[in-house]
């Protein structure tokens, strides 16, 4: 693909399958298309897309990827397409986009989306999405008609009223901190009140326990004094002599 003057490319079904992704990959950044407005990769099977595979495209206005099988958008996939006013992502198979998906998305301040026909799964994983659905749905063509695909109880749901709320993401890990919050302070209170019964108790039996006490020192004393009797004893032989003498 050698034209300086190509404007429009056609290659709707025109890939054998979606491995060919690298040899279109090849092509786009080897061909001398600056000068390419629209290029139409529509019903190719594609999963993936790789890293800047459309950066040699700079003047590129329309990117048309629907009825792909693509289920994320990566770090640097649209990199080069600045000047990109219309992509269309409809019928693939995207579940969410995940942040790093949206900063991309985001790289490309004045292009126009279609995110229509996806099945998105509306678990917690989709918060991040739908916060930034609500906030750039001006730029969203078709964000009113995007809706849950999963799970069945929310099937047909907008997209734009889901919410932490909505989902209970939060609810189960707000009652749980409380719990564990109360458990914490019940379990202070016990053994502030045990306490409080040992230090009473202590009181009450005041009198025994320094008498016990006294008892304790004095049989200390009693045997620290037998053992230094002792220790004086074998040391001095006299004092051994007439320790044998006494005992004769």
């Amino acid at each position: 693909m050698q034209n300086q003057s190509l404007r429009e490319l056609n290659l709707s079904r025109a890939l054998y399958n979606h491995t060919s992704v690298m040899d279109l990959a090849t092509s786009l950044r080897w061909s001398s298309l600056g000068t390419l407005r629209r290029l139409d990769l529509s019903h190719n099977g594609l999963i993936y897309l790789p890293s800047r595979i459309f950066s040699h495209l700079s003047g590129l206005q329309r990117l048309q990827l629907s009825n792909n099988s693509l289920v994320a958008v990566h770090n640097s996939t649209f990199s080069g397409l600045e000047r990109l006013e219309e992509l269309d992502l409809t019928l693939n198979a995207f579940k969410t986009v995940p942040e790093e998906g949206l900063r991309e998305l985001d790289s490309l301040p004045r292009a126009d989306l279609l995110l229509g026909e996806n099945p998105f799964t509306c678990s917690c994983g989709i918060e991040a999405f739908a916060l930034w659905l609500n906030r750039s749905q001006g730029r969203i063509g078709d964000a009113e008609g995007l809706v849950c695909a999963f799970p069945a109880g929310m099937r047909n749901t907008s997209m734009l009223a889901v919410g932490s709320l909505t989902l209970g993401c939060h609810q189960w890990g707000a009652g749980a901190d409380l719990a564990l919050h109360t458990s914490y302070v019940f379990l202070g209170i016990v053994l502030g009140f045990i306490g409080l019964v040992f230090l009473f108790v202590l009181y009450l039996n005041r009198k025994g326990i320094k008498k016990r006490v006294y008892d304790l020192r004095d049989a200390c004393r009693e045997l620290c004094e037998g053992y230094h009797y002792r220790f004086e004893t074998d040391s001095d032989p006299r004092l051994s002599q007439v320790s044998s003498s006494a005992d004769v």
